[in-house]
């Protein structure tokens, strides 16, 4: 470093003192002068004038050094503050927006895909459903779903159990394909008695599947969730639905959007953020080979 360098550095240090201490020395200095005017009593006009002129000039010296070194200035900083903090809160906004408008676009993507699945498996009618769900933990969240009627179109629960239902047990068995009763009375004494529903949940259910498919969703060799179809019209889902859409390009193509971007999709999202309810341990799945179990043990998923 030059001679030069180092004295542009000491007049800098010098500077900096300068601006961060002679206002508050200089106000100092004016208050114990204007002690000193103080205790000259009763001759604080006379004797002690000298002690008044010297505090008045310091203090008029800090005010001045205050206002003139101090850039930018409190109130400056504080208008900067309120300016970022108002910046801030339209990024967020923004960028809520942008991801708002992306978890859409996923979703829709997803509902797409179940069109055409179900167009390819012969599922599309007005008395058919296809949804996706997806595996998080110890539960499962509907991401998409496709139905012509309007009805089945609902989402109902936020949440589903991992062991309970057709999904559940597409999620253990890698596939199920069943039927159920006809009579809406004795549908819902079967989801009462076998299958952990109670009279409120069953009676709530919009549709009434006699009929019901799923199939686990697998990502190399990673269950990642499960496609699931449903009929109010018996012999409208089966093994062959199943085989038709595990074959099919479009399942390959909504396996691979579901094990990449669940958590991306607008329901996925809440499963992203840190649950509110105590959570249990995943169960321990084991992947076995798809096969096809024709009973009424299992409730339609919801």
């Amino acid at each position: 470093m030059t001679s030069e360098d180092k004295a542009i550095a000491r007049l800098i240090w010098i500077w900096r003192l300068a601006k961060g201490w002679l206002p508050q020395a200089l106000g100092a200095s004016a208050t114990i002068f204007s002690i000193v005017w103080g205790a000259y009593g009763a001759d604080v006009w006379t004797s002690g004038l000298w002690a008044f002129v010297v505090a008045v000039i310091l203090a008029a010296g800090a005010f001045v050094a205050q206002v003139s070194l101090q850039r930018p200035t409190y109130m400056a900083l504080a208008q900067r503050l309120r300016d970022t903090e108002q910046q801030r809160e339209a990024d967020e906004k923004r960028l809520s927006e942008e991801s708002s408008e992306k978890s859409a676009a996923l979703e829709q993507s997803m509902g797409v895909l179940l069109r055409y699945i179900a167009s390819h498996c012969r599922t599309g009618a007005n008395s058919d459903r296809v949804s996706v769900y997806y595996f998080h933990e110890d539960r499962f969240v509907m991401l998409a779903r496709h139905a012509l009627h309007p009805a089945f179109r609902g989402a109902g629960r936020s949440e589903y159990p991992a062991e309970q239902g057709a999904i559940g047990d597409a999620w253990s068995r890698g596939s199920i394909a069943m039927e159920l009763p006809t009579s809406r009375k004795q549908w819902e004494r079967t989801l009462v008695s076998k299958h952990g529903y109670t009279s409120e949940q069953a009676a709530s259910l919009s549709m009434h599947s006699v009929g019901i498919a799923a199939l686990r969703i697998e990502i190399h060799h990673r269950a990642v969730g499960v496609i699931v179809f449903e009929s109010t019209e018996e012999d409208r889902v089966n093994q062959t639905t199943l085989e038709t859409a595990s074959e099919s390009k479009l399942f390959a193509a909504l396996s691979e959007l579901v094990s990449v971007a669940a958590l991306l999709t607008p329901r996925g999202v809440t499963l992203a953020a840190p649950s509110r309810r105590p959570t249990s341990d995943a169960p321990s799945w084991k992947l076995t080979p798809r096969n096809s179990v024709d009973e009424q043990t299992t409730p339609p998923a919801r």
